[in-house]
């Protein structure tokens, strides 16, 4: 399944994670993104991962786009998946779509893996999430907001901001992005 992806993203302190939560009614559950990398995912800006969530799998392929990023996604089995976490690439539709595209399995391989515990709440314009996220020994908590329509999604996201007194000026680094942050600071 391809769609694009909207979203606004800004890291929150614990206090203020835990005040917004408390202020809606929000479907709890935990869920490990599993990242892959090479050369030349990295190189396209392409993200690869596959999400265990409750007891599903998914693949998930994101490449930029004008505005927010294409997401193409695929379930999984379990078996699937333990074999795609081995290093055995089995043909599916997104590794179809990156042999197309000139992309060497081989070269792919399991970079990090990130567990969160996400909060949802479904609003009339987007999802609001709130994550808290264990990688490389650290934790942190993030407001994400994907939207399902531009304006009218955007100006829920506003008033968002205004309830809870936020800040936003664009969007934080992408989990994947801290994970390599976190990593080159503990390489150190």
């Amino acid at each position: 399944m391809e769609n694009l992806e909207i979203e606004y993203k800004i890291l929150l302190t614990e206090e203020k994670f835990k005040d917004i939560i408390n202020q809606y009614p929000m479907h709890i559950y935990t869920q490990i993104n599993y990242y892959f990398t090479s050369k030349e995912l990295s190189s396209k800006k392409y993200a690869l991962r596959i999400r265990k969530k409750e007891k599903t799998y998914e693949m998930t392929l994101k490449t930029p786009a004008s505005i927010g990023r294409h997401e193409y996604n695929i379930s999984l089995t379990q078996e699937e998946a333990a074999d795609y976490l081995k290093g055995i690439w089995k043909e599916n539709p997104i590794t179809q779509r990156l042999i197309r595209e000139g992309f060497s399995l081989k070269e792919i391989h399991l970079f990090s893996s990130l567990k969160t515990t996400r909060h949802d709440y479904l609003m009339t314009y987007g999802i609001l999430s709130l994550d808290k996220n264990y990688y490389e020994n650290k934790i942190d908590y993030e407001l994400e907001f994907e939207i399902n329509d531009i304006e009218k999604g955007k100006k829920q996201f506003e008033e968002l901001l205004k309830k809870h007194h936020l800040q936003y000026n664009h969007n934080c680094p992408s989990k994947l992005k801290r994970i390599i942050n976190a990593k080159v600071l503990t390489e150190k």
